[in-house]
């Protein structure tokens, strides 16, 4: 069983589906996609009155419709005018401390051209990659590629060059709709003296195990990237 709550997928909606057209207890669907019988029964009883009426592309579409109404839209995204107001204050070299002051003092009336450095800092690291990220960045007093507390700011450890934030994969990896898209991790064992890999197809959930003879970055990465192209030539 699962130990942590993740969305159901397209793929365990059609077998709840199929389950539930042939009269399959709930308990058995769940033993046979590896989640709890509640998740089952709620996920079902949320969406239909009868339980043979379960479809799952009805379902994920409303399961979709309904986290896209929870996710609030960001004020730079849909505030024009103070969007170009930050973007003419970054080009300028201003500090989005500067800018967040400086809108108090040129909009003294204009609640809405209001916004925090905080709320400036994220939106431009949460920026897809490309030159409009780079210009900005690059115009930023105190470049940094990565928000981070204060008090690590003279820290010495070592960082993954050029790291690719999470919030950049495209809407299709998040969301889980398109298979094909692997997850890779690193699972160590007692006092360190062994190590595996895994990697996970993010739709069907399918799960790759590779022993592992080192630990370090090179030998993970090309052991499961060995082991990805190999299952992809077999099927």
């Amino acid at each position: 069983m699962q130990t942590s709550y993740t969305r159901l997928t397209s793929f365990e909606r059609e077998e709840i589906s199929r389950g539930a057209w042939t009269d399959e207890s709930f308990a058995s669907i769940a033993r046979r996609i590896g989640r709890p019988t509640s998740t089952v029964s709620r996920e079902v009883h949320a969406r239909v009155k009868y339980v043979r009426c379960y479809r799952a592309e009805t379902a994920q579409q409303r399961a979709k419709e309904l986290r896209a109404q929870g996710r609030r839209p960001k004020k730079l995204d849909t505030h024009v005018h103070l969007k170009q107001y930050v973007y003419t204050g970054l080009r300028r070299q201003w500090s989005p401390e500067e800018i967040a002051k400086r809108l108090v003092l040129a909009y003294p009336q204009d609640k809405t051209m209001r916004i925090s450095h905080e709320t400036i800092y994220q939106h431009l690291y949460c920026l897809p990659r490309g030159e409009l990220k780079t210009e900005l960045m690059r115009n930023l007093r105190q470049e940094r590629k990565l928000r981070q507390p204060r008090k690590y700011a003279h820290a010495k450890r070592q960082r993954i060059q050029d790291i690719i934030s999470i919030s950049e994969r495209p809407v299709e990896v998040a969301d889980r709709t398109v298979p094909g898209h692997w997850e890779g991790d690193l699972i160590v064992g007692k006092d360190h003296a062994s190590a595996m890999g895994t990697l996970v197809e993010r739709t069907t959930r399918l799960t790759l195990l590779v022993p592992l003879q080192k630990k370090d970055a090179l030998s993970v990465c090309f052991r499961q990237g060995h082991l990805a192209v190999l299952h992809v030539g077999i099927r």
